[in-house]
């Protein structure tokens, strides 16, 4: 595992600083948690005032050590603690947790005291923990460096929590249950290192399996968001969030915009331990249902009633057993027992009938996963039932979980369900809670791993114009738009064409040109009953004169003493719905759609959705608003409609930062036209490079040209999308055996399909993928012929770089055009050098990166590659 923050969990040396032999201090209690853990590292007792602590030598600062310390543990008073990290500086220090916290200091001194905290910190190179951090436990390492008791079990999931006091609760829930940890880690204040971070040190961590966490503030949502969905590829995240209660009264929270996020991550969120935990040990089970049908088998109607109930309000769906298994029922049950879904076995089933209804449940294809339920009966032994649902649960790759009501305490109950892959969860409701999870884990993680269809490549807007009316805003010190301001914002994103005019005569000029039905409006701070659907230029006279009224009788706020004309519905039978954006403290722009004001509405309930929008992430924001399969029943030419409109939107939010709020209201008939436009701006806030007001980073339009090679072809060039599946499996196919394994290193025949969206679902705020293009054929059809790309490495520092091109155009310059166009990205992203790994008898590549300013050295760990290394930074070190 190699990452800055790896002497975090694995240290070599560890130094507690206020260590103290004063009874129920937190310098004893951590002191004494680290000598009893059996730390097998160097550790060392730090406090001027004691030579010796607990028996054991004690020095009187770090500096004093004279050794290196990787990790150091800080209990003193808060006056001392910019100091002590000082004082590290001396020791080489890595990494510092300050249990200390500001309790006791006013919020202004707080604040006052952090900063001076993170400023020493960072003058010396040492990450901090905290404060009020708990600390840190590592079973595998024997270290318990934390005031906890008592430690985590070993286990395989790995638990961060911003609160110290959840973390010891969160322990003390779990040991009980037999639940282990890899790591425990606690955040506190997390004034420097944060979730993002963490996450990204325990999704290289190989003993850790899953990650839970326990989140009050994500702090950096962009690295918290970037983090989270590179370790969900590859490991459950479970996420309990606190602070609901906190949320101001506004119409879309804080918590809902946190849900939206999450839904974008692929991971699952819940809402209590209990949850946290079940939804947990399941997902580390890795059997995932492929779908949302379940089987409920009891021994007692009562239960599996109230499990049908739960999954009812879980939106989980009661499987449809074919006749085959109803056959096998049939074969099973008594005369008088339902061969429908739920089962019941009856009371005085042995543990046999349960076991072979679980199993015929199983083997029916309408089937996604099984709660089987137990309650103790004379017949049938609570022990006896688990045992043979063990040994059918063993057999099956679907899920299984159980409720073993009255078998809190039984121990040998839960081993014997546990033999068989099945977690007990005690009662029906927490089972099908458990389930609700799993479905919602796959669901989301289908988000990361869709292949999208093939879509046009997005346009590089023209902002100019925009940019104008930006300026104009800041010096007008102006926030709100009027109806033309607004409209001239949607024209520059293909949303709508309008004209605005000042005279009847201009009106019907720009009538002939837009053709009717037309919307009439005056260009004000819109409100109601200032706009008028025309459809004749008799009409157009009408309306002029009606609105002209209305202008000067009332003095609409924002009136410019013109009008707005657009293009209407052609249809009167129209469907409404409204389309906007809020602006999130945290994540940035967020995108809804809800229901309509009208009585024609087209969806049944809100939807949120994080830009940047893609094809299939705009459908299924329009699937969730239109509610349960109702979305099946949308006219597609509506839909298609809708998902233009949608990705429109958010590549407007995603160019123009400056828009804060706003909200379109939406008609369709079978086109999109937007009705009525209110949008409010901040137009102090400028696009800067990198996107940072987006809490994802959106698809780098501005890296979209044209080259020409040495030869005169001319090539286009671009990022990848999510989009190009086709293409980078067309590519790859297209290479030759002998290209393939310079590339790859190993023979390879075809992508996977998770190979396929890990290379096409490019994360552009840690990665870049540069293709080439070349058309070819009277069509006009495109072909990569060459992909370039980085990924950073955890320190953000250095990336990581691979360049292939396809065999008919090598030695054609491609490869130097795409290293060119990476190396100056890389550069504009900050980092400070480009590493690669190049088989050593790959001797063309080698001559390339030379012939690039690469320098190249054997690589130390294998004999048959070279490290190459390019600094993008003058005076920065190859390594």
């Amino acid at each position: 595992m190699h990452h800055h923050l790896s002497p975090l969990v694995k240290p070599d040396s560890v130094a507690l600083v206020g260590a103290s032999e004063r009874p129920g201090s937190v310098g004893r209690i951590v002191y004494e948690n680290l000598l009893a853990g059996g730390y097998e590292g160097r550790l060392y007792a730090v406090n001027p005032g004691h030579r010796m602590v607990l028996g054991r030598e004690s020095y009187p600062s770090l500096a004093a050590i004279g050794a290196p310390v990787d990790l150091a543990i800080i209990a003193t008073p808060p006056r001392e603690v910019a100091d002590v990290l000082a004082s590290g500086a001396s020791a080489h220090l890595k990494i510092a947790v300050v249990m200390t916290g500001t309790h006791g200091l006013a919020v202004a001194a707080g604040r006052a005291w952090s900063r001076e905290v993170v400023s020493v910190a960072k003058r010396h190179r040492i990450r901090v923990v905290g404060p009020g951090a708990l600390g840190v436990i590592r079973p595998d390492a024997h270290l318990d460096a934390t005031y906890c008791a008592p430690s985590a079990l070993p286990g395989r999931l790995a638990l961060i929590a911003q609160s110290g006091a959840v973390a010891t609760a969160m322990l003390d829930f779990a040991t009980p249950l037999g639940i282990g940890f890899s790591t425990v880690i606690s955040l506190g204040g997390a004034i420097d290192v944060g979730f993002g971070e963490l996450l990204d040190l325990l999704l290289l961590d190989p003993v850790t399996d899953g990650i839970l966490l326990y989140v009050e503030d994500v702090g950096d949502a962009r690295g918290f968001l970037s983090a989270l969905r590179a370790a969900a590829r590859t490991k459950p995240v479970v996420v309990l969030k606190a602070g609901r209660s906190l949320d101001p009264a506004v119409d879309i929270t804080p918590d809902a915009v946190f849900d939206a996020a999450l839904m974008r991550a692929g991971t699952v969120r819940v809402q209590t331990y209990t949850q946290l935990f079940a939804a947990a040990r399941i997902l580390a089970r890795g059997r995932i249902p492929q779908g949302d049908r379940l089987a409920i088998v009891s021994n007692g109607r009562g239960p599996a009633v109230l499990a049908c109930d739960a999954a009812l309000d879980r939106h989980l769906r009661l499987a449809t057993f074919t006749s085959e298994t109803s056959a096998k029922l049939d074969a099973l049950l008594d005369d008088d027992a339902p061969r429908e879904n739920p089962v019941d076995v009856q009371s005085d089933a042995p543990p046999e009938r349960l076991a072979g209804a679980v199993r015929a449940a199983l083997e029916d294809p309408n089937v996604d996963a099984v709660v089987a339920l137990h309650v103790p009966r004379p017949v049938i032994p609570p022990l006896k039932a688990a045992e043979a649902l063990a040994a059918v649960a063993r057999t099956s790759v679907k899920p299984v979980l159980a409720a073993w009501m009255g078998a809190v305490d039984r121990q040998e109950v839960h081993a014997a369900l546990e033999s068989g892959h099945v977690s007990n969860f005690f009662t029906p409701e927490n089972a099908v809670d458990a389930l609700s999870f799993l479905v919602s884990y796959r669901n989301n993680q289908g988000w990361l791993l869709e292949v999208p269809p093939p879509q046009p490549e997005p346009e590089p807007f023209d902002l100019a114009s925009v940019e104008a009316l930006r300026l104009a805003l800041a010096e007008a010190k102006r926030s709100v738009l009027t109806s033309a301001e607004s409209f001239a914002v949607l024209d520059a994103f293909g949303l709508a064409r309008f004209a605005v005019v000042d005279s009847l005569a201009d009106a019907l000029r720009a009538a002939d040109d837009l053709h009717f039905p037309l919307l009439v409006e005056l260009d004000a701070f819109t409100g109601p009953g200032m706009q008028r659907v025309v459809r004749m230029r008799r009409s157009l006279r009408k309306a002029w004169v009606e609105l002209q009224r209305i202008g000067k009788d009332e003095s609409p706020p924002g009136w410019t003493q013109r009008f707005v004309i657009r293009n209407a519905p052609r249809s009167a039978n129209v469907r409404g719905l409204a389309i906007g954006v809020v602006t999130d403290r945290r994540f940035g722009p967020v995108i809804y759609v809800r229901p309509g004001t009208g009585g024609n509405a087209l969806l049944r309930r809100r939807a949120l959705m994080l830009p940047p929008l893609n094809a299939r992430l705009a459908a299924d924001s329009i699937a969730q608003a239109a509610g349960d399969h109702a979305a099946d029943r949308l006219d597609p030419a509506i839909v298609d409609a809708l998902i233009d409109v949608l990705i429109r939107i958010s590549a407007l939010v995603c160019a123009l930062p400056w828009i804060v709020r706003a909200e379109f209201d939406v008609l369709i008939d079978n086109a999109s036209f937007i009705a009525a436009a209110r949008i409010e701006a901040d137009p102090r806030k400028k696009l800067m490079r990198g996107y940072p007001h987006m809490a994802i980073h959106p698809y780098p339009v501005e890296l979209i040209g044209d080259v020409t090679l040495r030869d005169g072809t001319a090539l286009h060039l671009r990022p990848i999308r999510p989009e190009d599946a086709a293409l980078e499996r067309a590519f790859v196919n297209g290479l030759s055996e002998q290209s393939r394994y310079l590339r790859f290193f190993y023979r390879m025949t075809e992508l996977t399909p998770a190979m396929l969206a890990r290379f096409t679902q490019v994360d552009y705020d840690r990665e870049l993928a540069l293709v080439a293009l070349a058309t070819s054929g009277d069509d006009g059809a495109q072909a990569f012929v060459g992909v370039a790309r980085y990924i950073a490495n955890p320190d953000h520092a250095s990336a990581e770089f691979a360049v292939v091109v396809s065999d008919a155009w090598q030695r054609c310059g491609v490869a130097g055009v795409l290293m060119r166009g990476l190396i100056m990205c890389a550069r504009r992203r900050g980092l400070e050098r480009l590493t690669g790994t190049i088989l050593r008898a790959n001797e063309p590549m080698i001559a390339f990166v030379r012939s690039m300013g690469f320098e190249v050295d054997s690589d130390p760990d294998d004999s048959s590659q070279v490290c190459a290394t390019l600094a993008l930074t003058p005076g920065v070190n190859k390594r």
